[in-house]
């Protein structure tokens, strides 16, 4: 699903002083995104959600079971209500033409938004130590959500998150909002850089910055739009414009490096046929050096089934405290062309 995050333009501050659009950059660029706390957002209505009727079926029990029991309730109660305060929420929006969010969101028009491939994007924290995710679209009520012990126990966890934390005032329906949801927030989590589809401009973007964002992201055959007024209307809609650098070397988000005549040496020790076949090995091995979190490429080997050629390289790669550093890719060298046959 193709999602938008929206960002401001040139000349608004941090509260360190920082340039929002600067420090925003700088951050995106190296594969990273900020994770803020609920009580971070800007609805001060955040996961504001009744819980009377939980509390009333606390209260029916009560007579019933020892109070060390309703004790340990109450705590539960409370520890989840902490955990939900100091969840992570990334906001995103289904909805990149809405005058309002750019107006809110973009700086008066002046900033941009990302362009998110949210499958891929999820697909980033899938074995990080960082604790757990979901995925919730936005539900809008015109009275608070309750919550309640079915919330917890019968209807699951995406269920009782949308009532926690993804339930907001119809005022906000306009935003179409999609929320990736974290254990905890305040935090930068690296993503896969391929998450990143394009960026959108707003109508009042100055084209310095445009130029930045398209130098700063080149080579990783992203699309380009701007934002203008559609006809004589209020709509906005999307243009789409010219990679101003179009030949710019192809993306390497970690710059491995590898010494392909010492793999060579090795996969021959082991038996491999690597030697034999140079070209795809080399090819093979840029693409795995392009890979996301990728840190070193410490061995391959290289085999033939006498239809063509199949190679398996093995990697360490460092994704937020992975519990498990090993990777492994695996091609096949088909009609001239390597061709991805496994990931794990």
């Amino acid at each position: 699903m193709i999602v938008y995050k929206f960002r401001s333009g040139k000349g608004l501050k941090d509260d360190k002083g920082n340039d929002l659009f600067n420090r925003d950059i700088e951050l995106l660029s190296h594969d990273t995104i900020y994770i803020p706390t609920v009580e971070q957002l800007n609805d001060p209505a955040e996961a504001l959600f009744d819980d009377s009727m939980l509390q009333a079926e606390i209260g029916l029990i009560k007579p019933f079971v020892p109070e060390d029991s309703v004790n340990r309730v109450n705590d539960a109660v409370r520890s989840l209500y902490d955990k939900v305060r100091y969840s992570g929420i990334y906001a995103l929006t289904k909805n990149p033409t809405n005058e309002l969010m750019w107006a809110y969101y973009a700086s008066g028009h002046c900033g941009y938004a990302i362009i998110f491939e949210t499958d891929v994007l999820v697909k980033s924290f899938d074995k990080g130590n960082w604790g757990g995710l979901y995925e919730i679209d936005v539900k809008y009520s015109s009275t608070l959500p309750r919550f309640d012990i079915n919330k917890v126990f019968t209807n699951g966890v995406v269920e009782a998150l949308t009532c926690l934390v993804g339930t907001k005032s119809k005022a906000w329906e306009h935003e179409a909002e999609h929320r990736l949801i974290f254990e905890k927030g305040r935090q930068c989590l690296k993503i896969d850089y391929r998450a990143i589809k394009g960026f959108v401009f707003g109508c009042r973007m100055d084209d310095n910055s445009i130029d930045r964002i398209m130098k700063v992201f080149s080579g990783r055959n992203l699309k380009y739009y701007q934002t203008a007024l559609k006809g004589n209307s209020y709509q906005l809609q999307m243009k789409q414009l010219t990679d101003r650098y179009p030949t710019a070397e192809k993306y390497c988000p970690n710059n491995v490096k590898y010494d392909i005549d010492g793999l060579l040496e090795e996969d021959k020790f082991i038996g491999g046929v690597g030697c034999k076949y140079r070209a795809f090995v080399e090819s093979a091995l840029k693409e795995v050096a392009r890979e996301p979190f990728v840190t070193e490429i410490y061995q391959m080997i290289v085999s033939d089934d006498n239809k063509y050629p199949h190679i398996l390289i093995w990697t360490y790669v460092n994704q937020d405290g992975s519990i498990r550093p090993v990777k492994s890719f695996e091609f096949d060298y088909i009609d001239g062309d390597v061709m991805p046959s496994k990931t794990e």
